[in-house]
């Protein structure tokens, strides 16, 4: 059975199995790439599997991109990506990756970021990387 065939299946021990030789980015794109090109939210699923074995910041962060990216068209899909991005900085608050990822979420019409957490964020990432293209187009975009 391979990985794919696992997951649509609902077979997720068996998938966990089969993404063990897996690095986190090449499993990221997996998943999207199955919930993207099959609609399904199996890949969410697994995600969410993964994360009542382990709660780690990686593991949220996969699902929130599986759902910002692959399943955004589904009600409620920003908003359940926007609290998981959360807890992945809550977990690992020194990552400027994810939070430079949550500044994805001020770009949405829906704001879910405010213009204030978003400069907030920003800065925080400044702190870290002075020259970071993210935080720095954001601070000029929203203090303009």
């Amino acid at each position: 059975m391979y990985f794919k065939d696992a997951i649509l299946s609902g077979d997720f021990n068996r998938a966990r199995e089969l993404s063990s030789n897996m690095d986190g980015e090449s499993l990221l794109e997996a998943l999207f790439l199955i919930a993207y090109e099959e609609e399904s939210i199996a890949p969410y699923g697994f995600a969410n599997f993964q994360l009542l074995e382990e709660e780690t910041s990686e593991n949220h962060y996969v699902i929130s991109f599986i759902l910002s990216m692959a399943l955004n068209y589904l009600e409620g899909a920003y908003q359940t990506s926007f609290h998981h991005a959360k807890k992945a900085i809550e977990l690992s608050p020194y990552d400027i990756s994810y939070k430079e990822y949550l500044l994805y979420f001020n770009a949405l019409p829906e704001k879910l970021l405010k213009n204030e957490e978003a400069i907030e964020v920003a800065n925080l990432i400044l702190v870290k990387d002075p020259t970071n293209t993210t935080a720095l187009k954001v601070i000029n975009e929203l203090k303009n």
